[in-house]
């Protein structure tokens, strides 16, 4: 299960003794769940403009259908006659057919080049946001082990003044107990 920026802040940890510092805590929590709200927004933004990119490749697709299917019509038009001349001469329709050929050769490449230029851009929004959610996730882990290191320096600077402290009170309580004003009756 996935976890949302609202799960990181309500994480609330137990307050212990030589424990975390609570507001230090809550500081990285609320960082660590703006950004990744933001890279939520950011991942939601992108899926959007890949679906209308989606959407502008299949209306490009659709109008490529219809120029082809009026091209279509067009080849099958029945001869004119105009003012006694018929318009059935094989340089007619031979110019025609070189016209339409080449109309429906520019509109394929035209409609070709702007997929290929929706692709280049989704991939590149894609990678976009991947190479963001990496550099988020890495220095999301490197705050975590410098945490992690403070962690253990407080530790163990926690053990060793307790270690010096306890010291301390043995010595104290032998020099009370030695000393000639302490009273063994």
């Amino acid at each position: 299960m996935a976890i949302t920026d609202n799960d990181i802040r309500a994480k609330e940890f137990p307050i212990v003794k030589n424990g975390y510092d609570v507001d230090e805590v809550g500081d990285f929590l609320d960082e660590l769940a703006d950004q990744t709200q933001e890279l939520g927004e950011t991942n939601m933004n992108l899926l959007k403009q890949i679906e209308a990119l989606k959407a502008e490749l299949e209306e490009l697709k659709k109008q490529k259908a219809e120029a082809d299917e009026k091209a279509q019509q067009v080849v099958n038009a029945p001869v004119v006659k105009e003012d006694g001349v018929s318009f059935n001469e094989p340089s007619y329709f031979k110019n025609l057919e070189t016209t339409l050929r080449e109309t429906l050769i520019s509109a394929q490449r035209i409609a070709d080049e702007t997929i290929d230029e929706a692709r280049k851009k989704a991939r590149k929004i894609v990678s976009d946001a991947e190479e963001q959610a990496a550099n988020l996730e890495a220095a999301s882990q490197q705050k975590l082990a410098e945490i992690r290191q403070d962690y253990e320096q407080l530790k163990n600077a926690g053990e060793e003044y307790h270690k010096n402290f306890s010291a301390l009170v043995d010595e104290q309580a032998k020099l009370l107990k030695d000393s000639p004003l302490y009273s063994h009756e």
